[in-house]
């Protein structure tokens, strides 16, 4: 999946004539500037990373002239939020809200699903969690997508009534229909917000593509050269250009526990249940077959180690059939050693049977706080445990 960038989602649904208000990107002082020429008005200056929390993180700053613009832009790039490096600010007409919505778009286990709640902002993260039942989820039929009814029934088991409901439910399908179009697999929009003047506003949005459709899509294919901002996934990338064999996926997410799992859906179906259980999820990952070379399994766990606020890992996989557990643990062990991790205060669950299976236990016997699950031992039971392992309250081994 390839991260959009902020400037690139609302360009594409600017151009679907949504309703997103004036943006433009900007690299440097004399970006910063022109844009003073293409809006004067307001302004909110964000930094511009795939990822949330900007807001809590001091990267979202307003600005109420050209001076105050120039000093956000100074104070943001070059700076490191949430792991990634600033390379670029976007500067868009600050909206006066009066109420935040929340309204998402994935794909998940191949099917589009939505996710919507009354209430969004950058408190959303909190909401899931002290209010889990006010969120609305469902799966969207692929054939019929969603219909304005559809919509409406689901704002209205959020809470929605009146205008509100007709406003809310015709977006929905708008941007649904956006999402389709981009070949997403994932469409985040928070906060989707009512203005003052009694309109909705797309404030803040996250889009994220289907690598293998970006030839319809050629402004967004990677060029040469062109790599992740963030450090941990741009050394993925740079070890499938290196390195012979299957491709190996790295996509930093925002939570603590990290996952080392199957691709596909298998690696979706565990994301999930990591959610359901309680835990954040702080990558996804695609692994490719294990080899005699491990040099890119060893590059997306080295990415996995490497982010900061990391409380765990779950390597959970289904029955090996055809690769070798052992290289799997032994590539574990081998950064473990290099890295000097002290395993006593990061909890690590492993759900890994088959080939080699005696001898990648062997590795791990007597090293505190790694937990081989015995045979029997569900996805689930995995998920439960590291989750258990990493919550503010587990006593470490």
């Amino acid at each position: 999946m390839k991260a959009l960038s902020e400037a690139q989602t609302k360009t594409w649904l600017r151009q679907r004539s949504l309703p997103v208000p004036w943006g433009m990107a900007a690299g440097n002082a004399q970006e910063v500037l022109a844009s003073q020429e293409a809006y004067a008005g307001r302004a909110v200056v964000k930094a511009m990373i795939p990822t949330g929390r900007r807001g809590k993180a001091g990267a979202v700053i307003m600005a109420d002239d050209a001076a105050q613009r120039a000093s956000a832009a100074d104070q943001l790039l070059g700076k490191v939020v949430n792991g990634h490096a600033v390379a670029a600010v976007y500067l868009e007409e600050r909206v006066e809200i009066d109420h935040e919505y929340f309204l998402s778009f994935s794909i998940t286990e191949g099917r589009p699903q939505i996710l919507l709640n009354l209430t969004g902002g950058v408190d959303i993260e909190d909401i899931a969690r002290e209010r889990p039942g006010s969120f609305v989820r469902e799966d969207i039929d692929i054939a019929a997508g969603i219909t304005p009814w559809k919509a409406t029934e689901l704002w209205l088991r959020a809470g929605a009534r009146g205008k509100e409901l007709t406003t809310l439910s015709d977006i929905t399908c708008r941007l649904f229909a956006a999402f389709r179009k981009a070949d997403a697999m994932t469409l985040e929009i928070n906060p989707l917000a009512m203005g003052k003047d009694g309109k909705l506003h797309i404030v803040g949005a996250m889009m994220g593509v289907d690598d293998n459709a970006l030839f319809r899509h050629p402004d967004w294919r990677v060029q040469a050269g062109d790599l992740p901002d963030n450090p941990r996934e741009r050394a993925v990338v740079i070890a499938n250009q290196e390195f012979e064999g299957g491709e190996a996926q790295y996509v930093e997410l925002e939570g603590d526990i990290g996952l080392l799992v199957g691709g596909g859906g298998a690696g979706l179906y565990i994301h999930d249940m990591v959610i359901a259980e309680g835990g954040a999820p702080a990558n996804h990952c695609v692994t490719p077959p294990t080899s005699s070379d491990n040099r890119k399994l060893k590059a997306v766990l080295n990415a996995i180690f490497e982010k900061p606020g990391l409380k765990g890992l779950l390597i959970g996989f289904n029955f090996a059939q055809m690769a070798r557990t052992d290289i799997r643990v032994r590539t574990l062990i081998e950064l473990l050693d290099e890295k000097k991790i002290d395993t006593s205060t990061l909890p690590i669950v492993i759900r890994l049977f088959g080939t080699g299976e005696q001898e990648s236990r062997q590795m791990v016997a007597g090293r505190p706080n790694i937990h081989y699950l015995p045979r029997g031992a569900t996805l689930r039971d995995a998920v439960q445990l590291i989750v258990r392992l990493t919550s503010p309250t587990a006593v470490q081994a």
